[in-house]
This record gives structure tokens, C-alpha cells and sequence, in this order.
């Protein structure tokens, strides 16, 4: 369940210079997706069967300013597809996520990734747009699941 918090985030997280900052922060997420495809299999089956294919559009409000934009697949809760892109690029994506750099980095180290992720969306500083009225149902199902999660300390 630990690492369920990399697919929420990353279902989420384009970068403008390689040179700069940016470019350590994909890398940073980019490291995160390989450890987290490593354990997928232990994706709860619930979490798949909601979440587990999607096409997250991230985008990371960075500290300098800039955005990234980051496209990420999931198939059977594996992520398939992990790029940079455009900001003006239509990926098709059935999700959008927005964050700030320092809560990507806050999450990312977190010893408890997943309660962080889901702090951090009820302090509205990860913010999840499902695209379309059956993808808006199905993340609000997975909310309450997640909301519950806590609650009864599994998270």
C-alpha cells in the first residue's frame, strides 16, 4: 500500500530546460516509477480495478516558476508510459493532477508516502480532475476508499 502513493502521484506529474531544476525532479519521480513498477503486483486489487489504467496528465508548479508537465499510463496498475511533455499537448488523459514541486519532494520522501498524498489533497495542495463523468464517478469512489483507509489506519 506504501507504494500505491507513486501511481496516485504520478497519475497523475514536462519539462522546460533540461539544465535546470526541473530536470532533477523528473528524474527524482522518474526513479520512483521504476521502484514502484518493481512492486506493482502488490497494488491492492480494489486500487487496480479503480485506478489502475489511466492517462494521468501531472503538472508540477515548480519553484522557479515554470510548470512541468509529465504524461503517465497505467496498465493494470503498471506504468507503461512516463514522459515529458508539452503543456499544449493533448494526451488524451482520463486524469489531471496538480501539485507544487516542494509537495512532490514532500511526498517522494515521505516515510509514509500515501497518508502524505492523501494530506496533502485534503489541504488541497494535490489537486485530482478526473476528465469525464464515469472517470469523476470512479476517483470519487477511490477518495472515499482512501478516506477510509485512514480512518481505520491502514494508511
Amino acid at each position: 500500500m506504501k507504494k500505491l502513493i507513486i501511481l496516485l502521484l504520478v497519475l497523475s506529474v514536462a519539462l522546460a530546460s533540461a539544465q535546470t531544476a526541473s530536470a532533477d525532479i523528473f528524474t527524482d519521480i522518474e526513479l520512483k516509477v521504476n521502484e514502484y513498477n518493481d512492486v506493482s503486483d502488490q497494488v491492492p486489487s480494489f486500487i487496480n480495478m479503480l485506478l489502475g489504467n489511466e492517462v494521468v496528465h501531472l503538472v508540477i508548479e515548480q519553484n522557479d516558476g515554470t510548470e512541468l508537465h509529465i504524461k503517465a499510463v497505467t496498465e493494470d496498475s503498471v506504468i507503461t508510459t512516463f514522459e515529458e511533455i508539452d503543456a499544449e499537448d493533448d494526451i488524451g488523459a482520463t486524469v489531471v493532477v496538480g501539485t507544487d514541486e516542494d509537495t512532490t519532494y514532500e511526498v517522494l520522501n515521505s516515510e509514509y508516502p500515501l497518508g502524505t498524498f492523501v494530506d496533502a489533497m485534503d489541504e488541497d495542495r494535490i489537486v485530482i480532475e478526473p476528465v469525464g463523468f464515469t472517470n469523476s464517478v470512479t476517483f470519487a469512489i477511490a477518495n472515499v476508499l482512501l478516506k477510509l483507509s485512514g480512518v481505520l489506519g491502514l494508511i
